[in-house]
């Protein structure tokens, strides 16, 4: 259970901060384009960094705060390190990054201008993860990371998008489309649609991801990608080592939804085609949760994909 006054002071921050609220708009071109019913996007690069992770970097940096710590710790390749700079700054918090030797990171110049210390770290997320845990048990830092002591709030955050989707819509989508990486967002947009007893079907979209690899495959486990391939596009995306796997595999198996694999080619594209034709620029990782819908074989539905902007990226 979250703490009500921790509820409360979330939602009083997320209004000072000008977090969350993001847009909803209809995507009539794309929607004639792809030959979708009907689109709508959520536009979560409305969010101070650009990015959903606005979202779960306060209510840790809150629940923080509440509990005496003064400086959060998280790995990044780049997203969750510019949100949670982004907000110790404003909370005037430290904030100590790990980002692994093998990512591009092309944040790190923005989350130090944050204020916020980068942390290189050699080897993989895996590594870079655990040299964060580590760190924080030893420095008395507050462990922001996904899938860690704390990954409740994280998923508690991003309930609040289903919430807004469900208001801006007036009833409740037929699909819901979300990039996954670790897993957190998809988790926490299908636990804040059932609890207002919505049930959406929710599609996964990624590249290299394992748990989306093993939904492909048929199984209800993640299975390792073979040969995987990190690049500079799917970074956010994707990984054999994820934080929070049976958050995506439970969304996606309990709401009779589906997942998509969408190569960097078409992730590159998917971006092309809707800056063409909504003029948004939109990150390619996050433009495959468009592409992965017309990898459907019915679009005659009401859809909703969450997207975040390029422009923050880097």
């Amino acid at each position: 259970m979250i703490p009500l006054e921790l509820i409360r002071e979330f939602e009083t921050q997320m209004r000072d901060l000008r977090i969350g609220g993001t847009s909803f708009r209809r995507a009539q071109k794309l929607e004639r384009r792809l030959g979708i019913r009907r689109l709508h996007l959520k536009m979560e690069g409305d969010n101070p960094s650009g990015t959903h992770k606005d979202r779960a970097a306060l209510v840790h940096a809150l629940d923080a705060r509440k509990n005496g710590l003064t400086t959060l710790t998280a790995v990044s390749c780049g997203n969750y390190g510019a949100a949670l700079a982004y907000v110790a700054e404003k909370l005037d918090m430290g904030c100590k990054i790990y980002i692994p030797s093998e990512f591009a990171a092309p944040r790190r110049r923005e989350i130090e201008r944050h204020g916020a210390t980068v942390v290189d770290v050699a080897g993989n997320y895996e590594a870079a993860n655990q040299a964060s845990a580590k760190d924080a048990v030893r420095n008395g830092w507050y462990n922001a990371n996904p899938g860690g002591e704390h990954k409740d709030l994280g998923i508690f955050a991003y309930t609040y998008i289903a919430k807004e989707i469900a208001q801006s819509l007036g009833r409740p989508p037929d699909w819901v489309s979300v990039p996954v990486g670790n897993g957190t967002l998809m988790g926490g947009v299908w636990q804040g649609f059932r609890a207002m007893s919505m049930k959406p079907r929710m599609l996964g979209v990624s590249n290299n991801n394992s748990a989306i690899h093993g939904l492909v495959l048929g199984e209800k486990a993640q299975v390792d990608v073979p040969n995987l391939e990190t690049t500079e596009i799917n970074e956010p995306l994707s990984g054999n080592f994820l934080l929070d796997p049976e958050e995506v595999l439970s969304a996606v198996i309990d709401s009779n939804g589906s997942a998509q694999e969408v190569p960097d080619r078409d992730l590159e594209s998917a971006a092309e085609v809707i800056l063409k034709e909504e003029g948004l620029d939109v990150l390619p990782a996050a433009a495959g949760s468009v592409w992965g819908i017309t990898r459907l074989d019915s679009r005659n539905h009401v859809f909703v994909a969450v997207v975040t902007a390029k422009g923050h990226f880097g």
